[in-house]
């Protein structure tokens, strides 16, 4: 029989001659020792139980903790990554505009210097048109010249064979005189 603090307090000894029932109040103190020990016993057990469970609470309180401290570290070194990359692509990006501008740049001086080759190759060009037509000229000159120089040299033999036949009396008709004895002098050359 499990006693509560009421039955503790209602329980009531006979009173004897010389006082309380010895029996009846040793039997309450042995159900009551007993009880008292079954409840100190559950006492013990229930204070271990929630020291465990407080160190339970506290080992489950110190990884929340550390999960907070990784979670908040976790979140710096992926705005750091995330800053890094950021900056790592500025740089790729600068220097890939700078090398654009440098391309450009060089396709520029590039093209000026093409064009500038062009304009010389355009006056070489005219320069040498210019003296090809001018040794043209002149040589068309000198064939004219030589060819003038020919006729006149014809003439020349022609009018001096009909002198020197005139002079040696030896009569040919016009028609022969225009054709010299010499072949040399043909024009033909026969």
């Amino acid at each position: 029989m499990k006693l509560t603090p009421l039955d503790i307090q209602q329980q009531q000894f006979r009173t004897g001659i010389v006082g309380f029932d010895k029996k009846e109040v040793d039997a309450f103190l042995d159900l009551l020792s007993a009880d008292v020990e079954e409840l100190i016993r559950q006492n013990n057990t229930l204070r271990e139980e929630v020291k465990r469970k407080e160190q339970e609470l506290e080992e489950h309180r110190e990884r929340e903790r550390t999960l907070k401290e990784t979670m908040i570290t976790a979140t710096r070194i992926t705005e750091d990554i995330k800053q890094n990359a950021r900056k790592e692509a500025e740089i790729v990006i600068a220097a890939a505009e700078t090398q654009a501008e440098q391309i450009i740049q060089n396709a520029h001086t590039r093209l000026v210097r093409i064009m500038e080759d062009i304009d010389e190759l355009r006056r070489q060009k005219a320069q040498f048109e210019g003296s090809l037509s001018s040794i043209l000229s002149t040589h068309q000159k000198l064939l004219e010249a030589m060819t003038e120089r020919e006729h006149r040299t014809e003439a020349d033999m022609v009018s001096l064979l009909k002198r020197r036949r005139a002079e040696t009396g030896g009569a040919r008709s016009d028609e022969d005189m225009n054709k010299p004895d010499d072949p040399r002098f043909s024009r033909t050359g026969r």
